[in-house]
């Protein structure tokens, strides 16, 4: 199936079409009326009607041709599009070949229209001042907006992974830190290089991506004991080891973290913020915080606000490895003459109907609260003809005027004595008639795509009835804008740091991003005798996504702020950009910004283009940390026929920006029936039925505190015991395979167990609310089972992920009981523990506790020793690591020693994935659960201060307690046996927030 449907259809059915409401004209709107409008039968099913306020379409992206001044171009900011917005180029090629431009018609073809680009800078302040890192992405002869699919997963990996091991091999070929173990990382280069471009990527997911991830960190570690120490002092071995440690970290983490397999919970990556995803996975703090991580923020507009790894990382990897023809774009004119004047003429063409001047002022529910019953708008003006045409020529080109046409309006010439300001949130035109449209009579459904920054007024009723919708506006963010272009007198090119007119970022705030767009003069027309030689575009934030919307910003409309920005920016630090723009203090040589009135001085500042995106519907959209479970899916707004389109949704790529609008408004047409296809989809997980969950009584004594949970100063005693492999399956199926009712599967991963012994100083919640009850110190001793979490695959079920499974778990508090049964479903129950050490050996643990020796109605609880673990010096042999142990019990049932590593790591104390059977039984059916679920929460170590081997013997001894079957559960010899190895270790580590793997009585869960 093409993304756009072109077949010839049958001959349309007289059936009255559905009537679609479609508020605002940003991206979003017009991909779904486009979407929706792209068949003969569809546009015989559908009659779409945009209510759009002012005289402009394209929201954040509309520009206008200033008339007043050579018909130049004045944008909302810069607009620069990647090459791998297959969308939004793919529809816009659709529109250009429809729109049908003669030959020698000005941008007659997308070809016509966009620019390759491949020049970048990125600013570095180092203590020798600001320094200038330019790369030039290389460039191919392709374009984007065929349609066709991004490289696949296995595809992508493989790509990405021959790009570090080969950038890695030349740099050391070259001799840089040339030591004699260079010969040696070559080799181990090449050898690691060999075995990737052999792994099929259908194995490039699970325990094979995990091997590969290992093998790329223990390259990037020998690598980094070979660099030299001076980095700082060698700029250009600084910056090639930067890109060379952030290209291996960003693989070990896609790999470890599954980025790119078939199950990939975006949502749970994105809870963490991107440099500490960098972080989690080995980058240093130089990597971190240099130009090149610098630059993503900048270009996100979200410094100092922070990003969600998920989206950052999938980000990162599509301009990187899925660009098509260059890595970025520019447009041959503004965004409003390149993109929504094609849009608006073949929409116009295809019926759809365009109401300008229309404001929505909010949207009403039906008394049941289940659907959209009215839409109220203030007409801001009457066009003389009953059609307003919005289009002026300039230079060939269909443009957006800079203010309403007022010939067209009966209002015209009041309004042009106003100067209104039709878009703006604090516009005091009022609106020379009310209208209400009403479900039923005036719209069927409804594409609500309208910025989120204005929803909170637009949409009031519908926050006020969802606590989907509060929590939406309350946790995704949006920022202020604030953009600047200046005219110049002289050419760019000799007066830059480089000639290459280069995109430049990650400079000094508030103005951090520059373009040379000096390729615009002839598009705006600017004759050789109108002394304009070159353009420059900037912009960069203003504040951060907490600022709230004022109910007046003046720096929207005052012209002296936006000339202090502007005049700090040029005048104090753009010498370091354009170095021969500058005069002797390091300023701009104001006579350089062309003035037709002549000004002198920061005064010629006036007659350049500044603007700050303060209204709400302007504010940039943020990918702030933990935001993207709170965005709503186009199809799932929870009102009946009511259909959402904007980056403001949940895609699935949820960026601020074009591509993410695009497909935005492609997803609201699927979900009004359209038939489309998304490339680059992310499949998101089925659609959960909604829960209003109450809130949580906290009751003093329970001790139920909120996830996630801290453990501080740990010292751990491990001790692995030989189980039966038999036992350990019988025991999964029992507790975890039968109540998951085959919506996973666990199976044993090695025929042993783990007993623990774990002494926290400190254990408090990490919640912020929480944490500040206090602590209190924490015993845990518990049996470990290893277990694969498997998938389908060819041929059957394989691995795709190592759990433990913990059966008995004995705690010395009623708080961890509490915690660990509510919270997670660990079966913990409360016992005396005494125990004896030796330095950082165990040396004896005694666990008492309530027990029922048999099973009868005659037995009498009572407390007995439930496990004993005693230590005596004498040992059978050299101290054996557990490694070595856990490799000769796994290699009978795994050759190849894959299986073997990965649980020898899970060991090591790296993070750790555990399986619960959470379950609550019923108070009136107790022979059934009330509640009942398969839960994975990870743990994750914060501080390792040390682990190793522990000496001697030790033996574990247990009673035969029926309350307590450890040999038949857990395959165990009756009474006790030998530990095969011991390991210690000291550490700090955090218990995650869980998830629902599956719940039973929700058979759509998607796990």
């Amino acid at each position: 199936m093409s993304q756009f449907q072109n077949s010839p259809t049958r001959d349309a059915p007289t059936a009255r079409r559905e009537r679609v409401a479609i508020l605002g004209g940003g991206m979003a709107s017009l991909s779904a009326a486009f979407a929706l409008t792209d068949t003969a039968a569809l546009r015989a099913r559908y009659a779409l009607t945009v209510y759009q306020d002012g005289w402009l379409l394209g929201g954040k992206g509309a520009s206008v041709r200033n008339r007043q001044a050579r018909g130049r171009i004045e944008e909302h900011g810069l607009h620069v599009w990647l090459g791998y917005y297959e969308n939004a180029f793919t529809l816009l090629r659709r529109c250009y070949e429809e729109l049908g431009r003669p030959p020698g018609a000005a941008m007659r073809t997308l070809r016509d229209a966009f620019i390759k680009h491949g020049a970048i800078t990125v600013g570095e302040k180092t203590r020798r001042g600001w320094e200038h890192w330019s790369v030039t992405f290389p460039e191919t002869s392709e374009w984007p907006g065929d349609g066709r699919p991004f490289p696949g997963a296995g595809e992508a990996i493989r790509g990405a992974a021959v790009h570090v091991l080969r950038y890695a091999l030349a740099w050391w070929k070259q001799g840089k830190g040339a030591r004699p173990e260079v010969a040696d990382v070559a080799g181990q280069l090449r050898g690691l290089l060999k075995r990737v471009l052999a792994l099929e990527g259908s194995l490039l997911v699970g325990e094979a991506a995990r091997a590969l991830a290992d093998g790329v960190r223990s390259l990037l570690e020998r690598l980094r004991s070979l660099a030299r120490r001076d980095l700082e002092a060698d700029t250009e071995l600084r910056r090639v080891w930067i890109v060379l440690e952030f290209s291996a970290v960003s693989l070990i983490g896609i790999l470890r973290d599954g980025i790119l397999g078939p199950d990939i919970d975006i949502e749970a990556l994105d809870a963490l913020e991107y440099s500490d995803w960098l972080r989690k996975h080995g980058a240093s703090e130089m990597t971190v915080s240099s130009g090149l991580i610098r630059a993503f923020y900048h270009l996100a507009f979200c410094d100092g606000d922070g990003a969600g790894a998920g989206m950052a990382v999938l980000g990162m990897l599509r301009m990187f490895t899925c660009y098509r023809g260059a890595v970025f774009y520019k447009m041959r004119a503004g965004m409003g003459e390149t993109v929504f004047a094609p849009l608006y003429e073949v929409l116009r063409r295809r019926g759809v109907r365009f109401e300008f001047f229309h404001r929505v002022q909010r949207l009403e529910l039906s008394a049941d609260e289940r659907r959209v019953e009215r839409v109220v708008i203030g007409r801001q003006a009457t066009p003389t003809d009953g059609t307003y045409h919005p289009l002026i020529d300039v230079g060939g080109l269909p443009c957006w005027p800079e203010h309403p046409l007022y010939s067209q309006l009966v209002e015209g010439e009041a309004l042009s004595r106003h100067g209104a300001g039709f878009a703006s949130f604090w516009s005091d035109w009022s609106p020379v008639e009310q209208r209400t449209l009403r479900h039923g009579t005036d719209f069927d459904r409804v594409v609500l795509g309208i910025a989120l920054g204005a929803l909170p007024s637009v949409a009031s009723e519908l926050i006020a009835a969802s606590p989907r919708w509060q929590r939406m506006v309350e946790n995704v963010k949006t920022v202020r804008t604030v953009s600047a272009q200046l005219w110049v007198t002289e050419p760019l090119g000799p007066l830059a740091s480089s000639g290459d007119e280069p995109v430049m970022t990650a400079y000094q705030v508030p103005l951090e991003t520059w373009a040379d767009m000096s390729h615009l003069i002839p598009t705006e027309g600017w004759k050789a005798g109108d002394g304009v030689q070159g353009i420059l575009y900037a912009c960069g934030q203003l504040g951060h996504g907490d600022d709230p919307v004022a109910a007046k910003d003046p720096r929207a409309n005052d012209r002296a702020a936006l000339e202090a920005v502007a005049r700090g920016a040029v005048g104090e630090h753009l010498a370091h950009l354009w170095p021969r723009g500058a005069d002797a203090r390091g300023g701009l040589r104001w006579e350089l910004l062309h003035d037709a009135e002549g000004r002198t001085g920061p005064e010629r500042l006036r007659s350049q283009y500044l603007r700050v995106n303060a209204d709400p519907s302007d504010r940039y959209v943020l990918s702030v940390p933990g935001s993207q479970k709170h965005r709503i899916a186009p199809d799932a707004s929870g009102f009946e026929g009511l259909v959402l389109a904007g980056d403001w949704t949940r895609t699935g790529y949820d960026l601020g920006c074009i591509e993410a609008a695009t497909m935005s408004g492609l997803l609201a047409a699927r979900a009004l029936g359209a038939e489309v296809s998304i490339i680059g989809e992310v499949p998101r997980p089925r659609a959960v039925p909604e829960v209003s969950l109450p809130l949580y009584v906290d009751r003093p004594g329970e001790m139920s505190l909120r996830s996630p949970y801290v453990m501080e100063d740990v010292w751990l005693t491990a001790l692995v015991l030989r189980a039966r492999q038999g036992a350990l399956g019988a025991l999964l199926d029992r507790y975890l395979n039968v109540p998951a009712q085959g919506h996973v599967r666990y199976v044993p991963a090695a025929p042993f167990v783990v007993l623990t012994s774990a002494f926290a100083g400190r254990a408090f919640s990490g919640d912020p609310e929480h944490r500040r009850l206090g602590y209190m110190p924490e015993t845990d001793i518990a049996f470990w089972v290893p277990a694969w979490a498997m998938r389908a695959g060819t041929g059957g079920l394989i691995p795709e992920r190592l759990v433990w499974f913990m059966p008995h778990v004995f705690v010395t508090t009623g708080a961890a009981a509490a915690a660990g049964r509510e919270i997670y479903g660990f079966p913990k129950s409360v016992v005396d523990v005494e125990v004896r050490r030796s330095g950082r050996a165990l040396e004896h643990l005694s666990v008492v506790g309530e027990v029922l020796t048999r099973h009868a109605p005659e037995t009498r609880g009572g407390k007995a020793r439930i496990l004993e673990v005693t230590r005596s010096e004498a040992s059978p042999g050299p101290v054996r690591s557990v490694d070595e142990v856990i490799g000769e019990l796994v290699r009978p049932i795994d050759p190849s020693g894959r299986w073997a590593s990965s649980l020898a790591r899970s060991l090591a104390l790296e993070d750790v994935t555990i399986a619960f059977l959470k379950q609550f039984r019923d108070v009136q059916h107790t022979d059934r659960a009330c509640y009942q679920a398969i839960i994975e929460a990870k743990a994750s170590v914060r501080a390792l201060r040390g682990y190793g081997p522990l000496p001697g013997t030790f033996q574990v001894s247990w009673g035969d307690h029926a309350s307590h079957p450890f040999t038949t559960d857990l395959g165990l010899e009756p009474g006790g046996q030998q530990a095969l190895a011991a390991t210690w270790a000291e550490f700090d580590f955090v218990m995650e927030s869980g998830r629902e793997i599956f719940r039973a009585g929700e058979e759509e869960r998607d796990g």
